[in-house]
């Protein structure tokens, strides 16, 4: 019988890229008794020579050895960004190579480039590992709900902010005392700007909406805020208000045309799924027209969970090579028609903070602002009384469109007894 084999050249020996390759090494008599395939490590290339020692039969710092190498069926591009690692994606194609990689920085803003020289040269990708880690949502969308028109997707899609963020709920501190605890269990980078100003959400979701409604989506054409912003306050008046507060991407159709996309802070109420993902857990809430609503959840991130993904692509592409199958194209005929709705132009509630002098009429003033904007009050708590001194006003607001809400906050943010910029967040039912 002939020996089927797949060989595999790893370009990165990160965190990921070192998983990926222990786990080959150590799981490929398993791998070849589950799916009649050997794959095997051919090369493993990183510009830190140190790395050597870790695989030294396997080491190259030449990414050559691995990219102009006919023999190497597959690259695992491991590196990152939008730079080398792109670059040597795009070569590997052009070589006729099949790439697995966890590159959402890549996907995001040059997806459609990728792909469709993929499709040219009638090569396979695989990115799963590039949302949600060992999360298989890539997968569910691309193959378990394919028959579906998905209507809406509501993902909690980075660690970082969603451990900050239940940490200040639960233990009642402030956004930097939460991420330095980040920092120091190894949950949040150095510089977690790209985690914490909702970036990395950004790239996530692009990659999912691009699957999902047909329609190639640019990380920079989403509207992101991050949770910088956030204080101990929002976070208990919030909860008493029914709600919990989580950096939300959020993707959903409007009609048949419009596409509501963005990432920001977002109440959800306390009984949706998603409210009860704590910690460094990610999981996205999905509706279509057949499946109805579904939850996928699991461990977002960490170099077991991505390498989990990793090896999915590389025996779902080694099968594929072995039997011959056909390419899949990432996206059919794009749906041209489907437009992104300007950020101002979005129908929801609000929750507003207000710093405000207590004193007489204060309420009467921002209630009339409100109103002269068509924005009708839900509920409102005050919490303290201090004539001496501003106080926070707490208010949720019925269903209102974002350009009114900004508009009216500009004015009230001018009036008199408002002493700082008032704090807006959005409301996800």
């Amino acid at each position: 019988m002939e020996r089927k084999v797949v060989n595999i050249g790893v370009l990165g020996c990160g965190t990921v890229g070192c998983a990926v390759v222990m786990s080959l090494l150590k799981n490929r008599k398993a791998l070849r008794e589950k799916t009649g395939i050997d794959f095997v490590v051919s090369k493993v290339c990183d510009k830190d020579i140190k790395k050597r020692r870790l695989f030294p039969s396997h080491f190259t710092s030449s990414p050559d050895d691995i990219i102009n190498v006919p023999e190497i069926d597959i690259v695992v591009e491991l590196i990152g960004g939008t730079g080398v690692a792109l670059d040597l994606i795009k070569k590997a194609i052009e070589g006729g190579k099949s790439v697995v990689t966890a590159n959402k920085a890549a996907i995001s803003e040059k997806g459609k480039e990728i792909f469709r020289l993929a499709e040219a040269k009638d090569v396979y990708i695989g990115f799963e590992a590039s949302v949600a880690g060992a999360i298989p949502v890539i997968k569910t969308i691309r193959e378990s709900f394919v028959g579906n028109s998905i209507t809406k997707i509501f993902g909690i899609l980075n660690g970082t902010t969603n451990y900050i963020l239940t940490e200040m709920f639960h233990n009642s501190v402030n956004f930097s005392t939460a991420l330095s605890s980040a920092k120091k269990l190894g949950y949040a980078e150095a510089d977690p700007t790209l985690d914490i100003k909702g970036i990395d959400t950004a790239h996530k979701l692009s990659i999912l909406s691009t699957l999902a409604f047909n329609r190639y989506i640019h990380w920079k054409d989403i509207y992101v805020e991050g949770i910088e912003k956030i204080e101990p306050l929002d976070i208990t008046f919030t909860s008493e208000f029914g709600y919990r507060i989580k950096l939300l991407a959020v993707a959903k159709r409007e009609g048949n045309n419009n596409l509501d996309i963005r990432v920001h802070p977002a109440l959800l109420p306390s009984s949706h799924l998603l409210s009860f993902v704590g910690g460094v857990y990610n999981a996205i809430y999905l509706e279509g027209d057949m499946f109805g609503r579904s939850l996928l959840y699991g461990e977002g991130a960490g170099g077991p969970a991505a390498a989990s993904a990793v090896i999915s692509d590389i025996v779902d592409i080694g099968k594929k090579l072995m039997h011959k199958s056909m390419s899949q194209k990432t996206t059919t005929s794009e749906d041209k028609k489907l437009k992104i709705l300007p950020m101002e132009e979005i129908d929801t509630r609000y929750y507003f903070r207000f710093t405000a002098l207590d004193r007489p009429g204060v309420l009467a003033g921002i209630a009339r602002v409100l109103g002269n904007y068509k924005i009708s009050i839900a509920s409102v708590i005050q919490k303290e009384e201090s004539p001496e001194k501003a106080v926070p006003i707490l208010m949720l607001t019925h269903r209102a469109k974002e350009s009114s809400v900004r508009d009216a906050i500009t004015e009230i943010d001018h009036l008199s007894f408002i002493k700082s910029p008032t704090v807006l967040l959005r409301v996800e039912e």
